[in-house]
C-alpha cells in the first residue's frame, strides 16, 4: 500500500551505509511530545550515524543520532500504549539536552538490539 512512499524514503539513504531497515515499523511516539501524538507506521532505518524514522501518514520524521543514544531496552508499553508485543525502546538525549525515548514494533527485534548496541560500543 505504501510501497512507493517506502521506496522514496529509502532512496534518501542511497549514498549512506544502511545497516538495517524495517518497512512498516509501528511507532509508539516520543516521550517528550507527551500523549497527544499519532501512532503510526513507516520506515525505520539504522545507519552508522543515526536511527531515522519517517512515518507514512502523517508525514513526520524523527532522527536520533547514534551518539545521543543512552540505552535500548525491550518493553511492552510506551506512553500508555501497547499491542501486547515487544517494543524496541530507544532512550536518548534530545536536542534540548533532556533524556527522552521513542519506541517501535519492528521485525527481528533481537537483530535491531544487537546492531544498535554494536554501534554504541564503537563510539566509546
Amino acid at each position: 500500500m505504501f510501497a512507493k512512499r517506502s521506496r522514496s524514503i529509502l532512496e534518501k539513504f542511497e549514498e549512506k551505509n544502511i545497516i538495517r531497515y524495517s518497512n512498516g515499523a509501528n511507532f509508539f511516539g516520543q516521550e517528550s511530545l507527551k500523549l497527544k501524538q499519532v501512532r503510526g507506521n513507516g520506515v525505520l532505518v539504522l545507519t552508522p550515524k543515526e536511527l531515522y524514522f519517517e512515518m507514512w501518514l502523517p508525514k513526520r520524521v524523527y532522527q536520533i543520532p547514534i551518539d545521543s543514544i543512552i540505552d535500548i531496552e525491550v518493553t511492552k508499553w510506551h506512553l500508555r500504549k501497547t499491542k501486547s508485543r515487544d517494543l524496541l525502546k530507544v532512550i536518548f538525549t534530545n536536542p534540548t539536552g533532556e533524556t527522552d525515548s521513542s519506541a517501535w514494533i519492528v521485525r527481528e527485534l533481537d537483530l535491531w538490539i544487537n546492531d544498535i548496541r554494536n554501534l554504541m560500543m564503537k563510539r566509546k
